[in-house]
């Protein structure tokens, strides 16, 4: 028998009935899909266009539609806006690359041929001049490299300032266009009339009792999942749920659920993300919880103290970023080498963090001799910040000594990390380092001055590349791949732009938030 989207959706709408009659707060930390609403009888509010989130992506897509002179309305969970740009450097990037030749050599066609394209054209040719158009203070960066080559927020300002100035006036241009922006307002769930046409959502402020807002589109700007733990784990793997969010707190996957309660398709690389390394210690990490992380955004702006507790940063033994700059390695808890720390391509950002996750226990450990941690600036501060927070750093006088705490601590086996040691240091030697099981090209530092270090490294993840399906117009497709009414989303609640290596999450939210602004507005 085959059922059409429409008895779909009535037999979705049956669950959802018992879901709401039982009190459960749908779509919390869930990993099936949301079954939608019912249309009411009797709508509390009314707009052209509303959309869910109100980071870059949900806040350029509201500026594009309200420029159009569209009555929007923002949707935001915290009583902050920006998302989960709070724990960026504030650039815009796409990496620096200027055109789709550049940008397809680069993420060496892994990523989507069409919506790539479409990124980093739309990204260099509409969105940032419409950005400065606009009014909304972007600086250029003055580096040499990487994100260093393209944007960042704000006029000059120190640290979150700059986001804060970005994120204000952004805010300011769509209510000044007659848009409304709500804060501390959670979406529940799509609605649907009676044809399984989506027609507005339902929202819940805190505190208050749920509305129903009818809309003749839907935009759907709410991030990433990695807090959701399940979601994590099913689509990552069983080591997934150790990664530590650097995200808002409410990154648990609700508009990806949502929409796939209306038949939504899904797309892209689910087992790839975007992230940093990070020191694991044994702490909560205080923006995976809600009440933490608001009052962690209510304090300074300049610095937001407390953060980023629980996941602090490891040294730069082994750089995340321009892996021709690492000079220590990374070992699992087999004591092996498991890749290339310093390749331009193995190494590629962020394919260290993608590795680790996929070792036992989803973490490595980072290792580096009195020389290098010489070398590498701040490791003395790195080190003192991970034992303030209950991270063990082992030393050991030896190469036998460093590995027989390891052997204590893990169980790893003292013979192969100090057989791993001595391999590299050989290969080093005879100019033969490139030649290993696991080949190391560059940054040929030995490990010969005593003390030798080594800081236990898990992952942090800031951006899921798998998500919904959409298409060049930022319109939500269904298993058919076709269109889905009034529905539109932005990564990275839209997926299947990235694949691997990363080349701006920031930047490709506003821009496909910019498109869909521009979409519902035809």
């Amino acid at each position: 028998m085959t059922m059409d989207r429409r008895d779909f959706l009535k037999k979705a709408s049956l669950g959802a009935a018992v879901i709401a009659g039982s009190g459960f707060l749908v779509g919390c930390n869930s990993t099936e899909a949301t079954a939608p609403a019912s249309a009411p009888a009797e709508w509390d509010m009314e707009t052209d266009v509303v959309v869910a989130g109100g980071g870059n992506g949900g806040l350029s897509a509201a500026a594009s539609a309200a420029e159009e002179r569209k009555n929007v309305t923002v949707v935001e969970i915290s009583a902050f806006l920006g998302g989960g740009s709070a724990f960026s450097g504030g650039s815009i990037h796409n990496w620096g690359l200027e055109n789709w030749e550049e940008y397809n050599k680069y993420t060496e066609g892994l990523h989507d041929q069409v919506l790539g394209k479409t990124y980093v054209e739309t990204f260099r040719q509409t969105y940032i001049p419409w950005l400065q158009a606009i009014g909304i203070p972007i600086t250029k960066h003055t580096g040499d490299k990487g994100p260093s080559l393209d944007w960042q927020m704000g006029s000059g300002e120190t640290g979150y300032l700059k986001h804060k100035a970005y994120f204000d006036a952004l805010k300011s241009f769509i209510e000044g266009k007659g848009g409304t922006v709500l804060t501390q307002t959670r979406v529940l769930r799509l609605v649907t009339d009676e044809a399984g046409t989506v027609v507005g959502i339902q929202a819940v402020k805190k505190g208050e009792s749920p509305i129903f807002i009818k809309a003749n589109s839907v935009i759907l700007a709410t991030g990433n999942f990695m807090v959701n733990k399940g979601l994590m784990a099913k689509y990552m793997g069983p080591n997934a749920d150790t990664v530590r969010a650097m995200a808002v707190p409410y990154s648990t996957g609700d508009g990806m659920l949502m929409a796939q309660g209306v038949g939504a398709m899904t797309t892209g690389s689910f087992s790839t993300f975007s992230g940093t390394m990070c020191a694991i210690t044994p702490g909560p990490v205080n923006n995976e919880d809600p009440e933490a992380y608001e009052k962690a955004r209510a304090g300074d702006p300049a610095s937001l103290p407390g953060l980023s507790a629980g996941r602090p940063y490891t040294p730069g033994w082994c750089s995340l970023l321009y892996p021709e700059e690492t000079m220590g390695i990374f070992v699992n808890l087999q004591g092996k080498r498991f890749n290339d720390e310093s390749c331009s391509i193995d190494a590629k950002y962020p394919r260290i963090p993608q590795e680790i996750v996929k070792q036992k226990r989803g973490m490595a450990l980072m290792l580096a001799d009195q020389a290098i941690f010489d070398k590498a600036a701040g490791s003395a501060a790195m080190i003192k910040g991970i034992e303030n927070e209950g991270g063990q750093v082992f030393v050991g006088n030896t190469i036998e000594e460093l590995a027989t705490k390891l052997g204590e601590a893990y169980g790893m086996y003292k013979g192969t990390l100090v057989k791993t040691i001595n391999d590299y240091n050989k290969a080093i030697d005879n100019g033969t380092a490139a030649d290993l099981d696991v080949p190391r090209v560059s940054g040929h530092f030995k490990f010969s001055t005593g003390p030798f270090y080594a800081v236990p490294t898990g992952v942090s993840c800031y951006h899921t590349f798998g998500g919904l399906t959409i298409n060049e117009h930022a319109q939500v497709l269904d298993l058919q791949k076709q269109p889905i009414p009034n529905l539109y989303a932005c990564p990275p609640v839209a997926g299947g732009v990235f694949r691997e290596p990363y080349t701006g999450g920031i930047a490709v939210a506003g821009t496909f938030g910019y498109i869909a602004g521009k979409s519902v507005s035809k």
